[in-house]
């Protein structure tokens, strides 16, 4: 009955499609269940009821962290001096949650390899069958 519910309010929103392409304009998961009447936990189970919507929540967020990554460069070139602050923030704040949600913005770094060719070279020639041609 609950996901009847939810079906309906999803429907009367605009389906589905509008539901993830609000989340891939950096819309939160919680202004779009809001925006529905609907609550979190009734959300996630509406998402997991079908494996393709999964998908396409893990895709749209991804997304979103674009479009706000992007935000960002508007929010910063349209800041006046005295606005300066609060604009920072702003940035900030949509910058971190891009980082989260995209990959491509993440702040972590690769992991990093180390080859000691020394100690292999060393550990070859241990492990090397020494023969003497006798004369």
């Amino acid at each position: 009955k609950e996901m009847s519910g939810i079906n309906k309010k999803i429907h009367a929103f605009g389906g589905e499609a509008m539901v993830f392409d609000h989340i891939s304009q950096g819309k939160t998961i919680d202004s779009v269940i809001k925006s529905l009447g609907i609550s979190i936990g009734g959300f996630y189970k509406w998402v997991e009821k079908d494996a393709k919507r999964g998908e396409l929540l893990a895709r749209a967020r991804t997304r979103g962290g674009r479009s706000l990554a992007e935000q960002t460069l508007e929010i910063a070139d349209s800041a006046t001096p005295q606005e300066a602050q609060v604009a920072k923030l702003r940035v900030d704040t949509r910058r971190w949650l891009a980082s989260k949600l995209s990959e491509e913005f993440s702040d972590k770094q690769q992991p990093v390899v180390n080859i000691d060719l020394g100690s292999m070279a060393l550990d070859a020639l241990r492990k090397r069958i020494v023969t003497f041609d006798e004369k």
